[in-house]
This record gives C-alpha cells, structure tokens and sequence, in this order.
C-alpha cells in the first residue's frame, strides 16, 4: 500500500484518472452510503432510480473507452507543441507582480460593485455590460498564484537560493486567496488555491499520493462544512450539543469532569456528522440526473450545445442583447426538474455532464457524447502533460484546464467549453511573455 502512495509512475491527476474518480464520487458515493442505511441529514430518504443507475453507468464506461482510445494519441503527435520552452526566470517577477496586481484590482472592483457575495450579487453588477468580463479576469490571481508555486518548486529543485523568496510570494498569495474567499461562502473559491498547489507540486515537486489523499480529505470534511455552515448558520442548530440533564432519572449522578468529558465526546460525534453530511449532500448528482431522464421534455437535439459558438461573438459591452449563459438560469433549471424547494431562490443546479448529453440526444448522445469527451480529456492530457513532459507552460495551463472540466461534469457542457476556451487565450498570452526565447 505504501509502495503505491509513493508510485510516481500512477497520476492522479491525468484527466482520465481523476474524471473517473470524481464521476463515482458525484454520482455512487450517496446511493452507497444510502444501501447501507447510513442517513444524511439534508437529503430526503434516497431512492435509487435503476434507470438513471445504468445509464450512468453506460456513460462511464464509454468515457473511458473514449479515454482509452488511441485516436487520441496519434493526433497529439502530429500537432505541434509551442509550450515545450522553459520559463525565463528575469522575467517572472514582473510577469507575476503584473498578473497579480490585476487580479487583485478585479477582486476589489467585484466587492465595491456588489460582486463578491455570488448568492446574492447586486443588480448593479448582473447588468453591468462587463459582467462575463469580469468571471473571466477573476482566474487572473489564482494564475499568479500558480506561477508563484511553479517557479517555487522549479527553484527549489535546482537548489537555487531564490526559492525562499518564491516560497514567500507563492504562500502569501495561497493566504490571501483563502482569507479573500472564505466570508464569500464559495466552495469553489476555497478549493481552487488548494487544487493549484497540489497539481504543480504533483508535475513540478513530487508524485505523493498520500499527501494529496490527506489535503482532499481535509478539503471535502473541512472546507465543505465551512461553506455550509457560511451559507445557512441556523443548519448548526441541527447539531446543538446537549448538556447531559442531572436529576432522579439518571441512575448514576454525573461529575462535572465527566459532564466536560461528554460534552466533549458529543461535539466531537456532532461535528463530524455534520462534515459528512455536509459533504455528502453535495455530491447527489445521480438524484440530479434521475429527474431530468424522468421529466417529460422533448430533446433539445443540440440547442443548449450551440452557446460555444458565443464564444467567437463580440463581448456584452458591445452585444447588448448578447443571449445569457445557460448558468445564469441554473436555479431556474432547479425548480424545473424539480430538485428544488420553492422557496430557494439562490441554489444553482446544473444537468451534469451526461444529463446534458441526454436532453440533447438522448440514450444515444450519452454513449456518443462520453466517448467523445473521453477523447477530448486524453488529447488535453497528452498535449500539455506527456508531450511537454510537464514543462512549466504545460504544467499551468494544465491546472486550469483540470479545474476548468472537472468542474464542469456537474454542469452545462457548453458554458464550460466556452470559459475553456477564453481561458486559454489568456494564458497563451502569459506563457508568450514567460518563456525563454
């Protein structure tokens, strides 16, 4: 077991890999845990759908064979790979004070705007025509961040002295984004500065398996909890721990060490019931999937796919009439498949990757479509991981690609791809003034 934790030759993080991962958890881990008769607090009682089961299931299985496929391969190899260069390491300090200065700015702009708390944003900032601007600027400080890290690791690896200074600028970036992102509430914001470290420490520092097993966990029963108990503080009332009641009904009187000793035992049980159910209730997208297969919808054949072609159209400021994001309606999408209480107004809910697929072309565009992405997550791999033979370029454009489409299996397939490829632009321009020439 502890040989294959320190396996460098096993990656975590190839997209095949962690996709497959990522798709048990979201979809398997609750109606498991529910055949076992473990109960969640904030889920009703789970009914597995043997429908929505299997085809899942069907959806799997043709990802990896999709992944597994050596169509994939081959195209890599006759595409060129401009990110093989090396970074020039005069230039990083004012590549990253840039970027990081920028991406701050944005930050700061989003909080006096009425930007920063996304389960309730300002109208002033919804119809700013710089709205979709702004989520794209927003990666500009994680990317400081990851360069901070790269060179960081790249330094401290050829024993030179300016790691330390790397290592200053990287950590307190890493702070910085937490203290900025935990009052928000956001999940996402909290996981995004863990998620980079632990990618370019994989490709840059060390393939440790157990180190990136622990800092998910700690992600999954910390952070998770956090977010919740940020969202809705009343859901702690729900774990209240009791004072055990001393009277004629207790057999044996208790002391106060032994009062503390249960108290401390009960906050301890409570809290991590808690965790659990925390995170557990957010990862039920087979319950997702299951209504929108059990909705009575006609095929989209392809509608809710054409937004990538938004990608290539002018920007809000000059398209006033530009058609929103199909994730601006994702609490409308909630309610309609009735996922939803009535009252919840702020909760966002995506199809997930296969539920997309299918309401656009059915059983068929599952098997087709999983397949396809399987391909699509293979060449992403091999062009900026195996090819470059992780080079710094390939290395921080592949964390956010990762972050990007993992992400993306519990959403709309066409906003993530649209989001992918203006990601992408920008950190061609970064990489342009990063390396050597």
């Amino acid at each position: 077991m502890i040989s294959f934790l320190k396996n460098r030759k096993f990656d975590f993080f190839s997209l095949g890999v962690s996709a497959t991962i990522f798709y048990f958890v979201i979809f398997y881990l609750v109606p498991i845990f529910s055949l076992v008769g473990v109960s969640i607090k904030f889920l009703p009682a789970i009914d597995v759908d043997n429908k929505a089961l299997w085809y899942s299931i069907l959806g799997i299985f043709c990802f990896i064979f999709g992944y597994l496929n050596p169509i994939a391969p081959y195209l890599v190899k006759k595409i060129s790979n401009p990110f093989k260069k090396e970074w020039d390491y005069k230039k990083g300090f004012w590549v990253f004070g840039f970027i990081f200065i920028l991406g701050w700015a944005v930050k700061l702009t989003k909080i006096l705007m009425g930007g920063y708390d996304y389960l309730n944003p300002s109208q002033r900032f919804l119809q700013n025509p710089f709205y979709s601007l702004f989520g794209n600027l927003n990666w500009l400080s994680y990317i400081a961040l990851a360069i901070a890290f790269i060179f960081y690791f790249n330094l401290r690896q050829k024993g030179d002295k300016l790691y330390k200074i790397w290592g200053v600028l990287a950590w307190g970036a890493f702070l910085l984004e937490l203290l900025y992102s935990l009052p928000s509430c956001s999940r996402m914001s909290m996981f995004t500065p863990f998620i980079i470290y632990l990618i370019v420490r994989w490709y840059v520092w060390e393939r440790n398996l157990k180190i990136t097993l622990i800092a998910a966990g700690l992600m999954a029963f910390i952070l998770f909890p956090l977010g919740n108990a940020c969202r809705t503080p009343a859901i702690l009332s729900l774990y209240q721990i009791n004072k055990p009641q001393i009277g004629e009904q207790q057999k044996i009187p208790l002391n106060k060490p032994q009062i503390g000793e249960q108290q401390k035992i009960s906050f301890i049980v409570n809290s991590a019931k808690f965790a659990s159910d925390s995170f557990l209730s957010r990862v039920n997208e087979l319950s997702v999937f299951s209504a929108i297969i059990n909705n009575s919808q006609s095929l989209e054949y392809g509608s809710s796919l054409r937004e990538v072609l938004l990608t290539f159209s002018p920007p809000r400021f000059l398209w006033e009439n530009k058609p929103k994001s199909a994730n601006i309606s994702s609490n409308e999408f909630g309610h309609k498949i009735g996922v939803l209480t009535p009252d919840d107004k702020t909760t966002g809910v995506g199809p997930t990757v296969i539920g997309d697929w299918y309401m656009n072309f059915g059983l068929f565009g599952i098997a087709v479509g999983m397949f396809l992405t399987g391909i699509i997550f293979k060449i992403i791999y091999n062009y900026f991981i195996v090819k470059t033979e992780a080079s710094s370029s390939g290395v921080l454009i592949y964390s956010f690609v990762w972050i990007q489409l993992i992400k993306g299996m519990e959403d709309w397939i066409a906003p993530i791809y649209v989001g992918l490829f203006r990601l992408l632009a920008m950190l061609l321009i970064i990489h342009l003034f990063l390396k050597k020439k």
